[in-house]
């Protein structure tokens, strides 16, 4: 099964059993490598800020950080969106049957977006190595934050390593990426887009990327030889998912050298330049 038809067949699963589609958000805050190095950044704003907060999840996919994010901080209000008009569809659905109220998704480009001191945190997840106008995609984020709000940015880095599809945003899509960054480049990309206060690391170093082909290749590719194998896959995720835990802890709370990806925390400074 290639990764389109994939896609379509979970699409479709999710759709008529949102307690499947619930099961995946839980897996996925375990599997996901990114989703490890994002939860850091999330509790760390969360700690410091007292109160409610303004978020907007630029190229939120399937929404598995708003279902994250409205768990762990329900007073937060919070604003997706994606250029998929099915996949903001399928979670306004699902998250209206769920009565998440402080949640909105919209059909939106990141590069449409223009808006002035809105938002208070920023995520923008495997979305920016997706546009040819990066710098004006990462200066449309910049003016859309409040004076100290924060971006959580995360790229695919620019070393030669296998990476699973695109979880975050284009789940097991065949676009390619346009940029690829290390991180001397997405600091540079920030800063051109705007940010003076910025930190970057790598993520997806030895131990992410083994977790990855673990949780994410492996059962990729028994999917593609059929799709009966959907129904052993509870049964290896059980076997297997305590592994992964611990590998995707260790590339979470271990620094790395070079990585598959390229994640930053930028802040706007409170003057608002």
């Amino acid at each position: 099964m290639h990764h389109k038809a994939l896609r379509m067949r979970l699409a479709n699963v999710f759709h008529d059993q949102p307690t499947l589609r619930t099961l995946f958000y839980v897996l996925t805050d375990g599997l996901v490598v990114t989703f490890w190095h994002m939860r850091r950044s999330i509790h760390t704003f969360a700690w410091r800020r007292k109160g409610s907060a303004h978020v907007l999840d630029a190229g939120t996919g399937m929404g598995q950080y708003v279902h994250y994010l409205s768990l762990r901080h329900p007073d937060w209000n919070i604003y997706a969106v994606d250029r998929n008009p099915d996949e903001i569809s399928a979670c306004n659905e699902y998250f209206h049957r769920k009565h998440y109220e402080r949640v909105l998704f919209r059909t939106e480009n990141v590069l449409e977006i223009h808006r002035n001191e809105v938002y208070d945190l920023i995520l923008a997840v495997n979305v920016i190595e997706y546009i040819e106008e990066d710098v004006q995609a990462i200066s449309n984020l910049y003016s859309a934050l409040k004076p100290g709000g924060q971006l959580l940015l995360s790229v695919r880095s620019d070393k030669n390593f296998p990476l699973q599809p695109n979880l975050s945003n284009k789940l097991t899509s065949n676009q390619e990426v346009v940029h690829r960054y290390n991180n001397f480049d997405l600091k540079k990309l920030l800063r051109d887009g705007g940010f003076k206060h910025y930190k970057a690391h790598y993520s997806y170093g030895i131990s992410g990327r083994l977790s990855t082909f673990l949780g994410i290749s492996v059962p990729n590719n028994m999917l593609r030889r059929h799709e009966n194998y959907l129904y052993t896959l509870p049964l290896y995720f059980l076997l297997m998912y305590p592994l992964i835990i611990i590998l995707n802890a260790i590339d979470a709370y271990i620094g790395h050298s070079e990585g598959a990806e390229v994640v930053a925390v930028a802040t706007k400074s409170m003057e608002g330049t």
